[in-house]
């Protein structure tokens, strides 16, 4: 597979997120994480496979009519394949944008990814995903902020 391969397979992954956690697919996120790590900046907690990363996006994430009514969007996407040809990582900017009910559109949050990936039989797969949370706003429409112990916070 030539290089430019790798990039796109690995973009899809990215994309693929976005995608499945739009949809209210969280058994797809969770998928998507099978043999990795998931965590967030600044909390200690290291979430490891499908079943961890599936028991805490059905926690926290608020579902509307099965979908949790957001738009990710990533951008700024750069991808760096190891020189070994099987290890990667990727960095990128998301924003997410959210609508409840009846609301207007707003961007809740802005961050970034920092992805690493490795190549098995032939296909990328993520290898750890740490998420950096730089612009928060009001998440109480799309997270269950008391389940978090953030009960009261406005973002």
């Amino acid at each position: 597979m030539a290089e430019a391969d790798d990039v796109r397979a690995i973009s899809d992954l990215l994309f693929d997120y976005a995608a499945r956690i739009d949809s209210g697919d969280l058994e797809g996120v969770a998928a998507l994480f099978d043999t990795s790590t998931y965590r967030t900046e600044g909390t200690d907690v290291v979430l490891t496979g499908a079943s961890e990363v599936l028991a805490a996006q059905r926690h926290i994430v608020r579902l509307y009519d099965g979908t949790p009514r957001t738009h990710h969007n990533i951008t700024n996407l750069r991808v760096v394949i190891g020189a070994d040809g099987v290890s990667a990582e990727a960095h990128s900017y998301y924003s997410v944008v959210f609508a409840g009910p009846g609301d207007e559109p707003r961007t809740i949050l802005t961050g970034r990814y920092d992805d690493a990936f490795e190549k098995t039989d032939g296909r990328w797969r993520f290898v750890d995903r740490l998420i950096h949370l730089d612009q928060v706003g009001d998440l109480r429409g799309h997270l269950h902020l008391d389940r978090l112990g953030l009960d009261g916070v406005d973002g």
